[in-house]
């Protein structure tokens, strides 16, 4: 990990960002974060670690997940620009629950919990946003709950292919390992590269070396919508 100075996604004022509810006395504080690179596979924070602040992904992506009692890893979700991690854990008080790592060389802004409490405390409109964003969280959560259990892998996968589209959507293919891919949709390695095999072969999708690119969205669409 080194420190960088990205175009980072803590400094927008536009409308599309957190932060642009702040006033003007409030965005000269986020001056006080760091930022830094890490590379691709490097963790942010790890799971039972007290957190120090909140992460906002500037560049890059990166993968929430927590190891099962069985030790394998379950990606919980997958952070794009201009998303936070680790924000759960400071606001409640306690160690993380989940380790963040990047799946791709990234740079990642750390805004110290000092900071990111007193902006809560001060801004109704920005402590809103946050509740808005925790609830976010536990309507993705409930949905994903509800998919394992009745929508078939297949299924699942092809959801799982179109929402990464949107956050590899500035590149052409989707570079997820099929590792990462079995673990974000909760089936196993075998099955993930089964079904992608499947994919590729009904011209859903097209294949280079580890790299994944969607030409039939809407063919994945309608798979996704199946349940058994």
């Amino acid at each position: 990990m080194k420190l960088v100075q990205p175009s980072c996604a803590c400094k927008v004022k536009s409308s599309q960002s957190m932060f642009s509810c702040l006033t003007a006395e409030q965005h000269e504080k986020l001056q006080s974060h760091t930022c830094h690179f890490f590379k691709k596979g490097q963790p942010i924070f790890q799971e039972d670690s007290m957190p120090t602040g909140v992460y906002c992904i500037s560049e890059g992506l990166v993968k929430v997940t927590k190891l099962g009692s069985n030790g394998k890893e379950q990606i919980l979700r997958i952070a794009k620009p201009g998303d936070f991690v680790g924000y759960k854990s400071l606001i409640k008080g306690s160690r993380y629950r989940a380790s963040a790592i990047a799946i791709e060389d990234s740079s990642i802004c750390l805004i110290p919990k000092a900071i990111f409490m007193e902006l809560l405390h001060e801004n109704v409109e920005f402590y809103q946003q946050i509740v808005h964003l925790l609830c976010d969280v536990i309507d993705n959560a409930e949905t994903k709950i509800t998919d394992i259990a009745y929508k078939p892998v297949r299924g699942r996968i092809a959801e799982a292919l179109l929402v990464l589209d949107k956050a590899f959507v500035d590149k052409e293919h989707i570079t997820l390992t099929r590792e990462d891919l079995a673990g974000l949709v909760g089936t196993v390695k075998e099955t993930a590269i089964r079904i992608i095999s499947e994919f590729k072969h009904e011209k859903l999708i097209e294949i280079n070396k580890r790299s994944i690119k969607i030409i039939n969205p809407d063919g994945l669409v309608k798979i996704s919508h199946l349940y058994d």
